[in-house]
């Protein structure tokens, strides 16, 4: 089995087609004794791999066995694994779409599986959570999340339930329920339930200093990963104003987990079908860590976790060379353009890399950011991070999106403090992973993976400083 281990690990490698199922989806991450396992979504089965730092992956291996066509795991799929009193518990979906309508029988229920030393694992025969008709309608019922809620003291699962009298694909929910032994739970109450989405997937729910956030993601515009906060995990549960998301559209499933001094999110970058740029996006992809940070203003952002920086170590040369606009210097680099585009060549992009710099511009500046993948003075392929500090705005475009293709580009909402931004770009294989401050954006290319790095303005100036560009070491 071969894929990606280094930082963005996925089993397979990329191929055109990549048919549903063979990419990993729904990371389930647990921390102990050292070590993150991140159980995933695989050929309908779940398996785990482990990581120290988020950079290097070990040997993936089967956790549960999915069953036959007539039994309620024939799919297994997303759940959670917590530890009590010496054991470790998975509680996971079982999906069988053939039971669908059929009289005592569920398309989704609740399954359960136990282990001594997070290897090999048993299923629990015996426990079997059918939906909860009386509380919901039955069809959704999936992605148990089990946690210890030391503010309720009691263990609280999260359940992707629909709630009876919602309107249609807007009756989504976060149902809770709690257990005293975290064997038999009892229904507690709705604790989400905003009219909006058809399903909260892949819920999670954590405190950060003395506030509760609740996360899940949804796919009724696109692939999603959104948050709500409060002040009690009772709630009320609110909406950030701004952004409510932690990463692009292409981010999803995405759940945290601790290692007891920092918390990261882990989500599955989504792939595009026949590794085109145009192509249909599907299910599951390849991993994406960002590690949490809470804002004064109690709203979350990503930061590159710090494995992941320290693993690119290799200085690599920066040179910069006008290509249009006013450009001058090397260790600070000032570009204008007052008048359109400019733009200056810094460097070449070969094999994973990490470009890192702080960059200042002028009021009144339209966009100013990095020129990616680029192929020379004509551009005739390119990829470019824009800032537009007056929108309020970072995204990324293409050179194709003209005639035809003008897809929308990935963008994020960001507040800008000021004129100035700290900015890292990490580029492997065909993805590119942006942080600008505290606001990630993490996207795909493609068509072109290779080339040149560059800077750029438009209609404005700016001043880079600070600027390495690194080579990972394996």
């Amino acid at each position: 089995m071969k894929g990606n281990d280094y930082i963005f690990y996925t089993p397979e490698n990329q191929y055109p087609g990549m048919p549903h199922g063979e990419m990993c989806g729904d990371i389930m991450p647990f921390y102990w004794e050292g070590k993150f396992f991140l159980f995933f979504l695989y050929k309908y089965c779940i398996y785990v791999v482990e990581t120290e730092d988020f950079v290097h992956y070990g040997q993936c291996r089967l956790v549960l066995q999915n069953g036959s066509p007539n039994e309620q795991d024939w799919h297994a799929a997303t759940g959670s694994v917590c530890h009590h009193d010496g054991l470790f518990y998975f509680y996971y979906t079982g999906f069988c779409e053939g039971n669908r309508g059929e009289e005592g029988k569920y398309e989704q229920a609740i399954l359960r599986a136990v282990s001594k030393d997070l290897i090999v694992w048993e299923k629990d025969r015996e426990f079997f959570f059918s939906p909860d008709e009386e509380h919901f309608k039955g069809l959704h019922w999936r992605d148990p999340h089990v946690f210890w809620n030391e503010e309720m003291g009691k263990f609280c699962m999260l359940i992707t339930a629909e709630e009876k009298g919602g309107a249609w694909l807007r009756g989504g929910c976060s149902a809770l329920y709690i257990s005293d032994d975290i064997l038999n739970w009892k229904y507690d109450r709705i604790i989400y339930s905003p009219g909006i989405f058809p399903t909260h997937e892949c819920q999670d729910a954590f405190r950060m200093g003395s506030d509760w956030y609740l996360t899940f993601s949804t796919y009724s515009r696109q692939w999603e990963t959104r948050y709500r906060m409060a002040k009690r995990f009772e709630g009320d549960w609110e909406t950030p104003g701004l952004d409510d998301m932690f990463d692009g559209r292409e981010f999803y499933a995405a759940k945290t987990v601790t290692d007891g001094k920092d918390r990261y999110l882990v989500g599955w970058q989504s792939i595009r079908k026949d590794c085109r740029d145009d192509g249909k996006f599907m299910w599951g992809g390849n991993v994406v860590v960002h590690r949490l940070c809470q804002r004064g203003d109690r709203t979350l952002g990503a930061a590159m976790p710090e494995s992941i920086r320290k693993s690119f170590q290799r200085p690599m040369p920066l040179r910069a060379n006008s290509m249009r606009g006013d450009w001058e210097g090397e260790n600070e680099v000032a570009g204008r353009c007052r008048n359109g585009f400019g733009w200056a060549q810094i460097g070449e992009l070969n094999g994973p890399m990490l470009f890192e710099a702080s960059v200042e511009w002028e009021e009144g500046t339209q966009a100013l950011g990095l020129m990616i993948h680029t192929d020379g003075r004509e551009l005739k392929t390119w990829c470019q991070l824009r800032i537009e500090p007056d929108r309020g705005r970072i995204a990324m475009e293409r050179y194709h999106q003209i005639d035809g293709d003008q897809f929308y580009p990935d963008e994020r909402r960001m507040n800008l403090y000021g004129n100035r931004a700290e900015i890292k770009l990490l580029v492997s294989g065909n993805i590119m992973q942006i942080y600008v401050n505290d606001t990630a954006l993490t996207t795909r290319c493609y068509g072109i993976q290779d080339g040149g790095l560059g800077l750029f303005v438009e209609c404005g100036a700016v001043r880079w400083k600070e600027m390495k560009l690194l080579g990972g070491v394996n």
